[in-house]
């Protein structure tokens, strides 16, 4: 779960999170617990392809580069010899200005329509036009193919003169939250060498990795990379199916 601060720059941008708190909800077969599906995620069999179903309510469509990043950052650590496909779709508005976990779950459930089945893992990504009930949280992820990125608090905090992109925002949220759905830092795929911050929950003590609770020293302007995994995350990828 990523809290959100202001993000302004200087010369950089200067991308700024606090802690990314997990929530477990536990509730039928794709509906279970954080980090269970990490290694189907990752391997090639069962699940030979996955489908990724990205729905938004009005106003708060990801921009084609997020969703592209997202797909290559995928195709770099995951074995899917079928294929990954994004299915990205408009959901009503939530007629509220915040929303509960609770909330966010019955949205889900009411209008998800892609699930695991066959040789198919799915993932399933809701963009909200409201916060979260919780104040300063930019995304949560809370089941195993189930992640909520909180639009109105993206838009809030991005693409305004002094802030970072929405397209990066959007990026970093969507591959830190998938991410935890990979079973990063040791919920789901075990920990090769000892790198997590325990005292920040599934997160990374490198400062400059992408799992890192609170990512404020990855300075970003137009042209520099955005945050990447480390090698100790990519070596626990590997270990448990993982390119």
């Amino acid at each position: 779960m990523f809290k959100r601060r202001s993000l302004y720059i200087i010369l950089l941008f200067t991308l700024t999170f606090a802690a990314c708190k997990k929530t477990d909800v536990d509730d039928g077969k794709d509906y279970v617990t954080l980090g269970t599906s990490a290694h189907d995620l990752l391997v090639a069999a069962p699940y030979s392809s996955l489908t990724i179903e990205i729905q938004y309510m009005p106003g708060y469509e990801p921009d084609n580069a997020s969703v592209t990043n997202l797909e290559s950052f995928l195709n770099q650590y995951i074995n899917k010899p079928d294929g990954i496909k994004v299915v990205v779709e408009p959901i009503p508005a939530s007629s509220k200005s915040t929303l509960s976990l609770n909330d966010i779950v019955s949205i889900e459930k009411k209008y998800r329509t892609v699930f695991t089945t066959n040789n198919q893992i799915a993932v399933h990504i809701l963009i909200t036009d409201a916060d979260y009930d919780a104040s300063n949280i930019f995304a949560t992820s809370y089941w195993n193919t189930s992640f909520c990125v909180f639009g109105k608090t993206v838009s809030d905090n991005s693409g305004r003169a002094g802030q970072i992109t929405r397209s990066q925002l959007l990026t970093v949220l969507f591959e830190h939250e998938f991410g935890h759905l990979l079973g990063l830092v040791n919920q789901g795929s075990p920990m090769q060498t000892n790198h997590q911050d325990v005292a920040n929950g599934a997160h990374c003590i490198n400062k400059k990795c992408l799992m890192y609770y609170d990512i404020e020293t990855s300075a970003i302007s137009a042209t520099s990379p955005l945050p990447s995994l480390d090698a100790n995350c990519v070596a626990d990828l590997r270990a448990n199916g993982g390119k």
